[in-house]
């Protein structure tokens, strides 16, 4: 629908009809097996008639994987206008895919890495060290890496894909070690309670980074950076 409506402002911009729809139908896909994924893995989420199914948390989870294509299209950032001086057509949409898969690999990996989490059961009493927020953070980072990686292969800049290329392996390497951190931690639960096990397992994805930042040789594997996108290409 959205992508209707923003079809005639679209076509008074001169903006690219033909590639705008073909997004719009890769977008499409990519949430139909978003929706077909969710179905088989709903039961790892709470049951039905339990805080955080319905409306909650598996909701709240649906919608951060499918967000991203959604606002690209709802806002016409689908339709790219080529003027004078800019970059082709096929570059915005490169960049622009390369962003989508980024973000959408980014939010993948977090909702993953907190549903593994849930259900880490090695010890079943150290879930909480694997869950939130160790879960949240190596998920998003392993998804980071993931989806630096794919959109370095995506775009054709080589400025850009050297500097994706070198994000993602610094992304792989920080998400290694903090799921090696919340993997140590968990096994607390072979010998403390969970409350225990969840005081511990909160602040050590956060000391690991502390400690990170003082020690030359755990800061390689553990870098602070912010997931950078090329500007002005979803909307």
């Amino acid at each position: 629908m959205a992508g209707l409506l923003h079809t005639p402002l679209a076509l008074a911009r001169r903006a690219e009809i033909g590639a705008g729809w073909a997004l719009i139908a890769g977008y499409w896909l990519y949430v139909a097996v978003t929706a077909g994924v969710a179905w088989h893995v709903q039961d790892f989420f709470p049951a039905t008639d339990a805080p955080g199914k319905n409306g909650g948390w598996f909701g709240a989870a649906i919608m951060m994987l499918i967000g991203t294509p959604l606002f690209v299209v709802g806002s016409g950032g689908v339709f790219r206008q080529v003027r004078e001086g800019d970059s082709t057509a096929a570059t915005q949409i490169r960049d622009q895919l390369a962003t989508v898969t980024v973000l959408c690999c980014t939010l993948v990996g977090a909702v993953t890495g907190v549903t593994v989490g849930f259900g880490f059961a090695f010890p079943r009493d150290g879930f909480p060290a694997m869950f939130l927020p160790g879960g949240i953070l190596w998920g998003l980072l392993a998804g980071a890496a993931l989806g630096m990686r794919a959109g370095a292969l995506i775009t054709n800049s080589p400025d850009s894909r050297r500097r994706m290329t070198a994000d993602a392996k610094s992304f792989a390497r920080t998400a290694a070690a903090v799921l090696a951190c919340c993997l140590c931690v968990s096994q607390l639960g072979w010998l403390l309670p969970v409350w225990a096990v969840a005081l511990v397992g909160l602040p050590a994805p956060f000391v690991l980074f502390v400690v990170a930042g003082r020690c030359e040789r755990v800061g390689w594997w553990v870098e602070y950076r912010r997931i950078e996108v090329p500007e002005g290409v979803l909307c």
